[in-house]
């Protein structure tokens, strides 16, 4: 191996070391800004209206409001507008956007607006079937209710037990960030 191509190994082992290691700090250190996750009302949480976006019939996705009591911690507040979105609809002719029993694991936010969604289902290695209509729903469901609800939040990395997948079902690329689609809305 030659020097150039050994120096490069290093640097790339050395950047994936320092980058798992800056991932593993801020996944689980709250905010330390001046007022943001802090006092009593931000630990207690405040009742908040979000707007949650579940599939509906031909096609697209309608908006539900909820209250939810959040904190001023964006990554409290993706947490409970995915809970919310798992827990499905209230009003008729809305459907949850994943089966019963999937969970949410992990959530991140990274400095630059990426929120990094890990969904689970026990004993399911692999996300729900689908048609291409049922993934872009579910998908969107996610997506477009964080970005929408949480200003912090410019997009989302949806992972599978874990893992990013390059696709749910076989029809939606989600080997890069995804951004809000309102013709959906």
């Amino acid at each position: 191996m030659s020097r150039r191509a050994a120096s490069f190994v290093l640097g790339l082992a050395l950047a994936l070391v320092l980058g798992g290691g800056l991932w593993w700090w801020l996944s689980g250190r709250p905010s330390r800004r001046a007022g943001v996750g802090s006092g009593p009302a931000a630990q207690k949480g405040e009742p908040v209206s979000f707007n949650l976006y579940f599939p509906a019939a031909g096609g697209g996705l309608r908006p539900e409001i909820h209250a939810l009591q959040v904190s001023l911690e964006p990554k409290d507040r993706i947490r409970k507008v995915v809970e919310a979105l798992l827990a499905g609809p209230k009003a008729p002719g809305l459907a949850r956007p994943f089966p019963e029993g999937v969970t949410l694991g992990s959530v991140l936010l990274s400095p630059d607006g990426t929120a990094y969604v890990d969904l689970r289902w026990q004993d399911h290695v692999d996300p729900p079937p689908g048609g291409s209509t049922e993934e872009i729903q579910r998908v969107y469901s996610v997506v477009d209710s964080i970005v929408l609800g949480v200003p912090q939040a410019s997009r989302v990395v949806l992972l599978w037990n874990g893992s990013q997948r390059e696709t749910f079902s076989g029809h939606l690329d989600l080997s890069v960030p995804l951004v809000p689609d309102r013709g959906l809305l």
